[in-house]
């Protein structure tokens, strides 16, 4: 036989085979399982929400002035961490602890001035009982007495006064906080009310959003609420509400605790506040909803790991959830990955975990 015939033989035989094959594959079950991941669908409380712009803030940002006179001898550097009660400057202290000393050395020599006199009406007093001295000179002992305590009081509160100089000699840091700008310099001449370093606390953050007054009636404080940059977004609570609105604007302002939260001071955020009444819905996670032309739906996977296409209309969005109205029970697994090219009563193949897949894994109040 002619090799091109033997050639050709071969390859129509193999082809013939392959086709077999191909169909004691479909026959014996089709397809092999598609690997999918799943996730729950959850009853929650969804509620419709507006961004609003916000910015990350310190509720503790101060410029701490000088309240003494004096040569600028030290300033923290920027970017130190500094304690509550910790110097973040000092002036030179040598004049205010001279004037000390002189207020100390005057309280001393009035001091004992005023116990002299006061032994001095003592002795008087006791001479006018006897009848042996004149009222008049009891009197001037008690005047002298008088003069004396009276002058002492002053030295005292001079004391005090110097003291209080001294002590402003030191600026100290009213918070914990990071030094993060030096308003004076070593060898400046500063004066009360000279602004020394911008100290803000690092740790005591807020976003500070700017939201319509249509929406007041919806937040309450200590509600939980979703704050994002674009990238990362966090739950935080609501911590103060500024029930004034601005008549220009039309808002008011909602402050969110960001104590825990990935930004730094003058970051630029998003706050997602709710709009109107929570609903209880059906919702599942959002990357478990396909978007096609004639509609969105899910696939559900059943008991026996066959997957079944259910139409859904979707609605709120949040915390990685979408609330959805169709043929879903909370309950339900969900394919969230996988699923472009998965077909009705197709057997899938369950990867992962089943938490790890959900946005949400309970009940609770989501805000979209």
């Amino acid at each position: 036989m002619p090799l091109k015939h033997m050639i050709m033989l071969i390859a129509a035989f193999m082809m013939s085979a392959t086709i077999t094959l191909a169909q004691q594959g479909q026959g014996e079950g089709g397809p092999p399982p598609a690997p999918v991941r799943i996730g729950l669908a959850i009853e929650a409380d969804m509620a419709p929400t507006i961004q609003s712009p916000a910015t990350v803030v310190s509720r503790s940002d101060s410029r701490i002035a000088s309240e003494g006179v004096g040569r600028v001898v030290y300033v923290a550097e920027p970017g130190d961490l500094v304690s509550e009660g910790e110097a973040v400057a000092r002036l030179d202290d040598a004049e205010p602890r001279l004037q000390l000393g002189e207020a100390q050395a005057r309280l001393a020599r009035l001091s004992a001035n005023a116990d002299y006199q006061n032994a001095e009406y003592e002795r008087w007093s006791r001479l006018a009982d006897a009848g042996t001295a004149p009222q008049t000179r009891l009197r001037e002992a008690e005047l002298a007495r008088n003069l004396a305590l009276q002058e002492v009081a002053e030295a005292r509160s001079a004391v005090q006064r110097a003291r209080l100089t001294l002590e402003r000699m030191e600026i100290l840091a009213p918070f914990d906080g990071r030094v993060v700008e030096r308003l004076i310099e070593v060898g400046e001449y500063s004066n009360p009310g000279r602004e020394i370093v911008r100290l803000v606390n690092t740790s005591a953050l807020e976003a500070r959003a700017q939201a319509p007054i249509a929406v007041a009636a919806y937040i309450t404080v200590g509600e939980e609420v979703s704050v994002s940059d674009g990238e990362q977004a966090i739950n935080a609570p609501v911590r103060r509400i500024i029930p004034v609105g601005d008549e220009a604007t039309r808002t008011f302002e909602v402050r969110v605790d960001l104590e825990d939260s990935p930004w730094i001071a003058g970051t630029a955020v998003r706050v997602h506040l709710p709009r109107a009444p929570s609903e209880h819905v059906i919702a599942v996670p959002q990357d478990a909803l396909v978007l096609r032309s004639q509609g969105s739906h899910v696939w559900v996977v059943e008991e026996d790991d066959t997957v079944r296409q259910v139409h859904v209309e979707a609605g709120t969005r949040g915390d990685g959830m979408i609330a959805v109205t169709g043929e879903l029970e909370a309950g339900d697994r969900v394919v969230v990955r996988g699923a472009e090219n998965l077909r009705p009563g197709q057997a899938v193949n369950i990867l992962g975990d089943l938490a790890s897949a959900n946005g949400a894994t309970g009940g609770g109040n989501i805000a979209n």
